[in-house]
C-alpha cells in the first residue's frame, strides 16, 4: 500500500499558485503579486512559470490658508509593474511532508512609476496692495526594465494536493531606463500671468543592486 501511494505521488502534476514577496526589490513599497503556472516533475524537480503584476494608486490631498501661510498640495501617484519569470527548484531533503528545497529563479519587469505634484499658492498683502496665485507642478514618470536572478532556498509543505512554499532569496537586480522630469511654474499677477516650463530626462544605465527577501505562495495541482 505504502509503496502504490509512493508511486502515485511521484508521479507528473501540474498545478496553479499564487506569490507574494514580503521586502520590495525594484524600488520602495513595490511589491507585486506573482501568478504561477507550475510543473512537478517529480518529488525532486519543480518548474515554475510565474507572471508578477502590480497596479498602485494613491492620491494626497491638502488645503491651503494663505493667512497661515500653507500651501494646498496634490500629489497623485501611479506605480505599474508587469513581468515574466521562470524558476525551478529541487528537493534537497525530505522528511515526511516538508520539504528543503534550494533553487534559482530569473524574472525580467518591465516597471512605470509615474509622479504628479502640485502646489498652490496664495498671497495677498494689503499693506503693499499686492495679491497673486501661483502653482507648481512637478511631474516624474520613470521606466526601467528590470533583470533579477535570485537563488534560493526554503521550505515547502506538502498537504494532499495543497502545497505552501516559504523562501529565503538573495536578489540581484540589473535596472536599465529613463526617468523623465517636468517642472512647471505660473504665477497669475494682477496685470499679467508668468508661466516658466523646465524639462530633461535622466538615463539609468545597468544599475546593480543585492538585495535579500522574503517570499510565501499557496499552489493547488490537479
Amino acid at each position: 500500500m505504502y509503496a502504490q501511494d509512493y508511486y502515485y505521488d511521484d508521479q507528473p502534476m501540474f498545478g496553479l499558485g499564487v506569490g507574494y514577496n514580503f521586502i520590495s526589490i525594484v524600488d520602495n513599497d513595490v511589491r507585486p503579486i506573482e501568478l504561477s503556472f507550475r510543473y512537478r516533475i517529480n518529488n525532486e524537480h519543480m518548474l515554475q512559470l510565474y507572471l508578477p503584476f502590480m497596479q498602485q494608486d494613491d492620491l494626497y490631498k491638502s488645503k491651503g490658508h494663505p493667512d497661515m501661510e500653507l500651501i494646498a498640495t496634490s500629489l497623485d501617484t501611479e506605480k505599474r509593474v508587469y513581468g515574466i519569470g521562470l524558476d525551478y527548484d529541487y528537493a534537497l531533503q525530505s522528511y515526511m511532508s516538508l520539504d528543503f528545497v534550494v533553487g534559482l529563479r530569473v524574472e525580467y519587469q518591465l516597471y512605470n512609476y509615474r509622479t504628479n505634484l502640485t502646489n498652490n499658492y496664495t498671497k495677498s498683502d494689503t499693506e503693499l496692495n499686492e495679491s497673486f496665485d501661483a502653482t507648481d507642478r512637478t511631474y516624474r514618470n520613470k521606466k526601467t526594465r528590470n533583470l533579477i536572478t535570485s537563488p534560493n532556498a526554503g521550505f515547502r509543505l506538502r498537504l494532499n494536493r495543497f502545497f505552501i512554499d516559504a523562501k529565503f532569496l538573495t536578489s540581484m537586480l540589473s535596472i536599465r531606463g529613463d526617468v523623465d522630469n517636468r517642472i512647471e511654474s505660473r504665477k497669475y499677477l494682477q496685470s499679467n500671468i508668468v508661466s516658466t516650463t523646465e524639462e530633461w530626462t535622466d538615463h539609468i544605465s545597468n544599475k546593480f543592486k543585492l538585495k535579500p527577501t522574503v517570499m510565501m505562495s499557496i499552489s493547488y495541482f490537479f
